[in-house]
């Protein structure tokens, strides 16, 4: 009974989820500047925005990180993209001048996250109207790389 019971526990804990699968609403591990696990953008525009955003980042020290995800598992977009950007841990300490970018495929939704020392040059409503007037239009014609481009 006892080596049934070890390979019954043994082949539920490898059907299981690993630790290192990236389920709907956890936060993925940060690779770069461009973030697409949702797989979205096309590998020349994930090319030419990580050297655009390497560019801004190295002249002015605000990191800009853009994250695409499939889904996010329940969860508000407010809270995930906090967790996000508590996890990565985004700008420079003591200056928390980071800008996450998320875009949740799934619930066709989109913020722009800002760091408090950023929040001057970049407030809500500014990033409301980039959401609205820049990035959606392109989305609604299914063209994520012109709207994240925009």
């Amino acid at each position: 009974m006892t080596l049934h019971f070890s390979r019954f526990t043994i082949l539920l804990i490898l059907a299981l989820p690993s630790a290192g699968t990236s389920l709907a609403g956890d936060v993925p591990f940060l690779n770069g500047r461009v973030n697409d696990t949702a797989g979205l953008l096309s590998h020349t525009t994930v090319a030419e925005l990580e050297s655009l955003l390497k560019s801004h980042e190295d002249s002015t020290s605000n990191q800009v990180v853009l994250l695409t995800v499939s889904g996010l598992g329940g969860e508000s977009l407010e809270e995930f993209s906090m967790r996000v950007v508590d996890t990565w841990k985004l700008g420079q300490r003591g200056k928390d001048n980071g800008v996450l970018l998320l875009i949740a495929r799934d619930e066709r939704a989109v913020r722009i996250e800002v760091g408090r020392g950023l929040e001057g040059d970049l407030p809500d409503i500014t990033c409301g109207l980039i959401i609205r007037n820049e990035i959606v239009p392109h989305f609604r014609d299914g063209d994520y790389d012109g709207g994240v481009r925009a």
